[in-house]
């Protein structure tokens, strides 16, 4: 059976020996279309079908996946990619162009860390603006260039929304938000986005794909973690986590416990931690992350922990599980929130993405009755 395209590593071949060496066989982000892109990406395409009136599709850039590498001579600008680390992970990028504005979306799977109170690209935004966002919710506020920006998760992708010219009204940023579909229907068999829909988060990992160390990102309004050592994990069956040490939780039987249900899981041995992360299993896109560390180990909270940066409507310590548990939501109402605390020895932090279902009272529900797998 012939192919006509060239023999090219994606998320489903990729191993982790195999390095990007030669700078003439990089390859720059190429102009597709949403449909077209579904292909090679390791995240579920969205198009964004709605617009403003004036406003319409004037580019489509997908930056394909590729080893890690630098080889001299290769700018990493050339390839679209940045200078924080040696990976060269896949993103799609979307212009679009109305009367005297212009807006980009850029999708990818955030694969560093728990994303950031579910606010990555907005970090710092004083008061964040929750928004309807298909089967999620998403945020408004400004972005870490400065400007108007938007963001949300569906399915484990992250959208990000940049105003880089003129002005979109809110309504408009969450409208786009909330009309965002799969750019390939989910139930046509055999194509990229049911395969990428199926695949445990860990598997898809870019970092842990090419034992690659990732950059350090922030992990929601407590500050706690590093990099995430995706290099050096070790997958995880749900088998297996029953006798993973040091030992994790997983949710209980409470109304919100049951609706998450396991992606996947990985065991950072350097690291003495393991972490298991969950997905809604009605929509796909809330998600819930538990790690568990040793008090020696760089993943694990300082109990009590420093807030983080990004301002969040509540942090307080809370009698739970027995003792304190210290408690986190960037808003009450949507989420995200967060606890971490001390317990038989080791360090806890769940962190639940933002969501239009429970509130702070229930995540602390969910959090009181986790239990040993």
């Amino acid at each position: 059976m012939s192919n006509d395209r060239p023999a090219t590593l994606d998320w489903r071949t990729a191993g982790p020996e195999t390095r990007l060496t030669d700078a003439d066989a990089a390859r720059p982000p190429s102009e597709t279309t949403v449909a077209d892109a579904q292909d090679g990406a390791n995240f579920v395409v969205f198009d964004p079908e709605w617009l403003p009136e004036d406003c319409e599709v004037t580019e489509t850039t997908l930056r394909p996946e590729q080893p890690p590498g630098r080889p001299e001579g290769l700018d990493a600008t050339e390839i679209g990619q940045t200078p924080w680390s040696d990976g060269n992970p896949s993103s799609l990028r979307v212009v679009v162009t109305g009367d005297d504005r212009r807006l980009r979306l850029k999708e990818f799977l955030y694969d560093w860390a728990p994303p950031a109170a579910s606010v990555a690209p907005l970090w710092g935004t004083d008061d964040p603006t929750p928004v309807e966002a298909g089967d999620a919710v998403g945020f408004l506020g400004t972005d870490y260039k400065r400007n108007r920006g938007a963001c949300v998760q569906r399915a484990r992708t992250q959208v990000e929304v940049s105003v880089l010219d003129g002005e979109f009204t809110d309504d408009e940023l969450e409208a786009l938000l909330d009309g965002l579909e799969p750019a390939v229907d989910p139930d046509s068999s055999g194509t990229g986005a049911t395969a990428v829909r199926q695949v445990p988060f860990h598997r898809l990992n870019y970092w842990a794909r090419f034992r690659c160390e990732s950059p350090g990102v922030p992990h929601g309004v407590w500050q706690h973690g590093v990099e995430r050592p995706y290099h050096e994990s070790v997958p995880c069956s749900p088998a297996a986590l029953c006798d993973a040490t040091p030992r994790p939780l997983v949710p209980g039987d409470d109304r919100l416990g049951r609706q998450y249900r396991f992606d996947s899981a990985v065991t950072f041995p350097e690291a003495n931690a393991v972490e298991a992360v969950y997905r809604h299993g009605t929509n796909g896109s809330d998600h819930l992350w538990i790690t568990v560390a040793t008090p020696e180990s760089d993943l694990g909270p300082e109990i009590p922990p420093e807030p983080a940066r990004q301002p969040a409507e509540t942090r307080e310590a809370v009698e739970s599980r027995g003792g304190t548990v210290h408690y986190g939501a960037l808003t009450e109402e949507h989420g995200a929130w967060e606890a971490v605390w001390a317990e038989d020895g080791v360090t806890y932090a769940v962190v639940a993405g933002a969501s239009a279902e429970p509130d702070g009272k229930e995540f602390l529900t969910l959090v009181d009755g986790l239990s040993r797998p």
